[in-house]
């Protein structure tokens, strides 16, 4: 079943990185937009309005909603301008404003040229977005965004104040910058995430990392979670988080190997995959675990095609278990189960 935009908003809302009131030293990468504690309240600000966009996108998204394009079943990753091409246009012209601007009146505004179009689009989708971000509280002046009929290349400059926060504008720029200049393969969608945490000097503690992620679930499946995080880097096994088309992935790895990881992701929910190779190893094990760990090992990891299935079945992502309270009641096997794969990683 296709998620709506709705849909999206509301998860775009939950995998925001939590917003932090303690002071935290800036990478002089970002020092030239602003002072440390402008640039720090900048962020706060422009998170808050992610938050109102996102609820206006909820409110008005079966406007918007057009592209009737549905992902592949066990997909976990969404690519914004194949399925939510309204949300795509938006944020492109967002970043651009953000990005392209120059702050004018002691930073209460930013002066823009019409760099910050998306020419790809015709002048009705740049207008139209522009309205949206002028129903989120966005004032522009210096084109008149109803006019239908008009040469966006004729436009020489455009003011763009957020009146509810002029220091906002200091963080969409920072934010923005952070996205386009400092963005990288594994850690993507900065600017809609507000993950200022790229803009820290001191990098991120995994741990944190993992706890921000999971902050949605319930507190006994987080202790759990947690409890696993810690027993398998006390074994040794790293933690490698990437984020890539709107789905976080923290995998736990022995050498090069992935074990298993912890999955946000818009179309699959919240859930572990397990990437288990061995489990021919220890069958007499798996024999003592609940028919659903059995039923699912016995699925076997890998691709549906090559393991004969005729279809894809979606096993080259790993063998998925959800991060409801059901999992509770496996938690024990979960983690005898893990500990045999990884016994047996270790003779090869």
């Amino acid at each position: 079943m296709r998620k709506t935009l709705q849909d999206v908003a509301s998860y775009l809302k939950e995998i925001m990185v939590p917003e932090t009131h303690e002071a935290y030293a800036i990478n002089p990468a970002y020092t030239n937009v602003s002072l440390e504690e402008s640039i720090q309240e900048g962020v706060l600000a422009f998170r808050a309005f992610l938050v109102r966009l996102y609820d206006v996108l909820y409110a008005k998204g079966d406007v918007y909603d057009s592209s009737k394009k549905v992902a592949h079943e066990y997909e976990n990753r969404t690519t914004l301008s194949v399925y939510y091409p309204f949300l795509h246009n938006v944020s492109t012209i967002l970043m651009n404003i953000g990005y392209h601007g120059m702050p004018v009146e002691n930073t209460q505004s930013l002066a823009c040229g019409n760099t910050v179009f998306n020419g790809k689009l015709p002048v009705s989708k740049n207008l139209e977005c522009l309205r949206f971000l002028a129903d989120c509280g966005i004032c522009i002046d210096g084109i008149d965004i109803n006019e239908k009929k008009q040469n966006l290349s004729d436009i020489k400059t455009i003011k763009i104040t957020y009146p509810d926060n002029p220091t906002m504008l200091t963080g969409l720029k920072v934010m923005a910058i952070a996205e386009i200049d400092h963005g990288t393969l594994v850690n993507q969608d900065i600017f809609l995430r507000c993950d200022y945490r790229v803009l820290k000097k001191d990098e991120t503690d995994v741990l944190s990392i993992v706890q921000d992620t999971i902050k949605h679930l319930s507190a006994d499946v987080q202790d759990f979670i947690l409890q696993l995080h810690q027993r398998y880097l006390d074994k040794g096994l790293t933690c490698v988080v990437e984020v890539k088309g709107f789905h976080i992935y923290m995998k736990y790895c022995y050498k090069r190997k992935d074990l298993w990881g912890i999955n946000a992701s818009l179309n699959n929910g919240y859930h572990i995959n397990v990437k288990s190779t061995k489990t021919h190893e220890y069958t007499d094990t798996i024999k003592t675990f609940p028919p659903i760990l059995q039923e699912l090992i016995a699925k076997g990891y890998g691709c549906g095609r090559k393991r004969e299935i005729g279809h894809c079945d979606g096993g080259c992502r790993g063998l998925p278990i959800s991060l409801d309270d059901s999992v509770l009641d496996i938690r024990d096997d979960i983690e005898t189960w893990f500990d045999q794969e990884f016994s047996c990683l270790q003779k090869k």
